[in-house]
């Protein structure tokens, strides 16, 4: 018997090829014989001539969900071929563990924004979803049945035109050099200033752009609501020096960092205890009973001097009593007091130095 040629080969590999782009065009929705065609001169395949489509239609019908639009065709007086998209997403099921992944991570992505950066992935997550909704299994059964809430208050998104938003992205993605008017609040008149946008990260749902000024090469972090214009220029380079998104990130700077971590010493009580007992407050843990006090516990733990931790421990303050370091006991007492004088007199007063950092 002769065996295959490689003209055979690759002619098979041809047909294959048309065959499957057929299919993911018709996909997208239905179209007629010449519209496939253009469809496949854009996805730079061998040109076929319509008989060729239509004989491969024509040997795909009833298959994979393909079939002729008769109404269609009726109305447009040529064949128009569709797919049931049912039938055709049996070819695409992914694991049940894989569809259940892609739901959370919609959900996730849906608290930070822009939603319209995901448009992209929204069929693949509506496919993820659909699947899990007709089935009865483990990973449906925890959409159903388990709920992820934040640790702490959430703030609402800002509201930012979607052009800016890109254009803010690409600058960072780009590391450009850019002219920014930029307004400390809403309705002040706008600083303007050329810089660098090294990156950009989110806290929470807020985005911000990290840039580096060119007047005087320092650092700064914008929430992108309060950018109103930027344009790209030309007339200076960018100047993105040694800046590293990931070391700039360990040095704690995305955090509202005030100090090297340090060995936190304090009493709480029992409410406090079932919220670290488990998931600890930081590194290296501990927590002791006190003799006499059988509701509390004497903790030990390294944290992280940051504005989070800060908020933290005040969120708690009627069930903590820092112990060590003294320092940190003495600021954080101070900025106890400053809430309490706030609460009592008439008006709100400002302290002139920060608390702590300083």
């Amino acid at each position: 018997m002769a065996g295959t040629t490689s003209s055979q080969r690759n002619d098979k590999k041809t047909v294959v090829l048309r065959c499957i782009y057929m299919l993911l065009a018709l996909y997208e929705r239905p179209r007629t014989v010449s519209e496939l065609l253009d469809y496949f001169a854009e996805k730079e395949l061998d040109l076929v001539d319509k008989r060729t489509v239509q004989r491969d239609l024509k040997a795909l019908e009833g298959h994979f969900g393909l079939y002729r639009d008769d109404e269609r065709s009726n109305q447009s007086r040529a064949d128009v071929w569709a797919l049931d998209t049912v039938d055709f997403e049996r070819l695409l099921e992914m694991d049940d563990a894989v569809a259940l992944a892609l739901v959370i991570a919609e959900q996730q992505l849906k608290s930070l924004g822009p939603t319209h950066l995901f448009t992209p992935v929204k069929a693949l997550f509506n496919r993820a979803s659909h699947q899990l909704a007709n089935r009865d299994t483990a990973a449906s059964r925890w959409l159903q049945r388990v709920r992820v809430t934040s640790a702490s208050h959430r703030l609402l998104g800002p509201n930012i035109a979607i052009d800016m938003s890109d254009k803010l992205q690409q600058a960072a993605l780009e590391q450009a050099a850019v002219k920014l008017h930029y307004h400390r609040h809403r309705g002040d008149p706008a600083e303007i200033f050329n810089a660098t946008i090294l990156g950009m990260f989110y806290r929470g749902v807020v985005a911000y752009a990290i840039v580096r000024q060119h007047h005087d090469k320092r650092l700064r972090q914008l929430p992108f609501s309060r950018i109103s214009k930027l344009d790209f220029i030309v007339s200076e380079a960018p100047e993105v020096g040694d800046f590293n998104l990931d070391e700039y990130t360990k040095s704690g700077a995305l955090a509202f960092r005030y100090g090297e971590p340090f060995r936190l010493r304090a009493i709480i009580f029992n409410s406090v205890r079932r919220e670290i007992e488990d998931a600890p407050l930081g590194e290296q843990q501990v927590l002791s009973e006190i003799e006499g006090q059988p509701y509390n516990r004497l903790l030990e733990v390294t944290v992280p001097y940051t504005l989070n931790l800060i908020q933290w421990l005040m969120a708690r303050s009627p069930y903590i009593k820092i112990v060590e370091p003294e320092d940190f006991r003495q600021r954080f007492r101070e900025e106890l007091c400053r809430a309490l004088r706030n609460f009592d007199d008439d008006q709100l007063q400002i302290p002139l130095q920060r608390t702590f950092g300083g």
